[in-house]
């Protein structure tokens, strides 16, 4: 049995972006993950090394967002090929990272990225 672990709303203060102001001031990031695994063993054991560890998940999301690029599209592949590599279970994983008021676009609410990663 297949199911879906999901991570969402991880809030980040981070420095993505192309323009200097983004990159000297910060902004505030979304990030979603949807995680594709096996979920019946762990169901009928209850223990935690027969599933996916979503707090190690989360970790190194936390540990991709603190490293500065330009482009969301690059957090979001770095994210979703650092879950498929690390998290064996995992299936497939669906990664959406948004940024939250863009300064460039004063009248836009966010922007986002998104994209689904398969073994």
């Amino acid at each position: 049995m297949i199911g879906t672990i999901a991570i969402e709303g991880i809030e980040v203060y981070a420095y993505h972006g192309v323009y200097a102001a983004e990159r000297k001031y910060g902004n505030r990031f979304l990030v979603d993950v949807y995680l594709r695994a096996p979920i019946l063993q762990a169901g009928e054991v209850d223990h935690l090394n027969q599933t996916v560890n979503y707090q190690s998940v989360y970790q190194r999301v936390l540990e991709i967002m603190d490293n500065p690029v330009d482009l969301l599209e690059t957090l979001v592949v770095r994210i979703g090929r650092e879950i498929l590599a690390q998290f064996e279970p995992v299936q497939s994983a669906k990664v959406r990272v948004t940024k939250l008021g863009p300064m460039s676009m004063e009248q836009c609410k966010q922007t986002f990225v998104e994209a689904e990663f398969h073994r």
